[in-house]
């Protein structure tokens, strides 16, 4: 194992427990507002894993993935954030 991979382990573990640690909080968090904020936070980090991922693992799409879900997690999760927000007001 080299040097750059056990770096990848350890990233890859501490995004790991921030990801559990997120579905916690979402399990035990009574208000709408906390679940729908830290459902971004498990979406990204999910994000996070699998770019760590691909940098050991060569694959050909790896890269337009990470890209697609940055574009596209970027402005939904923000447009259905706000609206969960405001309960579907306008």
């Amino acid at each position: 194992m080299t040097a750059f991979q056990m770096i990848l382990v350890a990233a890859g573990v501490i995004m790991l427990i921030c990801l559990l640690a997120s579905m916690v909080l979402i399990f035990r968090a009574r208000d709408f507002l906390t679940r729908t904020v830290v459902s971004d936070v498990v979406f990204y980090t999910m994000i996070a894993i699998f770019l760590v991922w691909s940098m050991d693992n060569q694959t050909s799409i790896a890269y337009e993935i990470v890209i697609l879900a940055a574009l596209v997690a970027g402005v939904l999760p923000t447009i259905s954030m706000a609206r969960m927000i405001s309960k579907g007001r306008r």
